[in-house]
């Protein structure tokens, strides 16, 4: 039998077509199998980009631990980097290495990445940014300048005084810049009922985030994609990886959400998005059962879920976290 780095690519596309009649996201094997797939219909024809963007997909959804994400994410890069080589004005390319770079830590090429993504006017319409991903952008952008001035202000902090008096005008810069920092460092942000949001320090973060504090308020705390908890009162349930972004996508639209904007955010490179996006939602309305057993949390609406919490309910993330957008966006 041939290997598959040593089929044509007729035959390695013959291979594409049984290997989508098996469709099943939430399947690691399954995904596995597509990577090797699209690595080799890449080898095949370089100038294809869709091979490029769906092997780029499916390294976002490699892996189940920490260690195996990492590994996916750094494939990622590579491969959409490439993907940008090679289509300049792919605007969701950029942006999804805008967020890579920041889950890195590299601010400056996260920010410009973005600007890239902002700056492109892509013809094909699956390569445009929605308009919430534009506000994304920019809020990544700002917090990306963010970082690096935080990193800058900690730097100088270390200078000696007198070596400051060499150029006075730093003195007054980093004081008016601290400042417009404010004193205390927030590094999590709470969101309440979908809509109304703050950022909270660590002290408030731990008391909020308390469900025995905090009784009959539902809590979403999503530590890492990784650790993500739903929590009431003495119930607490742990949400795979698979599920946390639909989750979190309808918990952040508590007016509901069409079915079509989940499948254009989440399942856009589904050969059969809806089987795909019922399956989900089954999955995970079984895992949230036994959170409230006498009400559905997720609701099927005309067109649409919604979430269906008659409670307050808070969802906790820290600044830093990019995890979901990653595999989201």
């Amino acid at each position: 039998m041939k290997r598959m780095r040593e089929l044509s690519e007729e035959e390695l596309l013959e291979l594409e077509s049984e290997w989508w009649e098996r469709e099943d996201e939430s399947n690691l094997s399954w995904i596995n199998e597509g990577v090797h797939l699209f690595e080799n219909l890449s080898r095949k024809n370089q100038r294809d980009i869709n091979y490029r963007e769906m092997l780029a997909y499916l390294l976002l959804q490699q892996g189940e631990d920490m260690k195996l994400r990492q590994h996916a994410y750094e494939k990622a890069l590579r491969v959409i980097q490439r993907v940008v080589r090679l289509d300049t004005d792919n605007a969701r390319a950029y942006y999804r290495l805008g967020f890579l770079y920041f889950y890195k830590e590299a601010w400056a090429l996260s920010i410009d990445s973005f600007q890239q993504a902002l700056n492109c006017r892509p013809l094909a319409s699956r390569n445009r940014l929605e308009k919430e991903q534009e506000m994304k952008a920019h809020h990544y952008i700002m917090k990306g300048a963010q970082m690096i001035l935080n990193e800058s202000l900690q730097k100088v902090s270390t200078i000696p005084s007198s070596d400051l008096e060499l150029f006075g005008e730093i003195k007054l810069l980093m004081e008016e810049l601290k400042e417009g920092l404010g004193e205390r460092e927030k590094p999590y942000v709470l969101t309440v009922n979908g809509k109304e949001q703050r950022y909270l320090t660590e002290k408030e973060y731990e008391e909020l985030s308390d469900p025995y504090e905090n009784e009959n308020c539902l809590i979403f705390n999503q530590l890492h994609i990784q650790n993500t908890l739903i929590l009431l009162n003495d119930q607490d349930i742990q949400i795979t990886p698979k599920y946390v972004t639909l989750l979190e996508l309808i918990m952040q639209h508590p007016e509901g959400i069409s079915v079509e904007a989940i499948l254009q955010r989440k399942f856009r490179n589904s050969k059969n998005p809806q089987n795909n996006l019922r399956r989900a939602i089954g999955r995970l309305r079984q895992r949230l059962e036994p959170i409230d057993p006498h009400r559905e949390l997720i609701q099927t609406v005309d067109g649409g879920y919604k979430w269906n919490c008659q409670r307050e309910y808070r969802m906790f993330k820290h600044t830093r976290d990019v995890s979901s957008d990653l595999l989201l966006d």
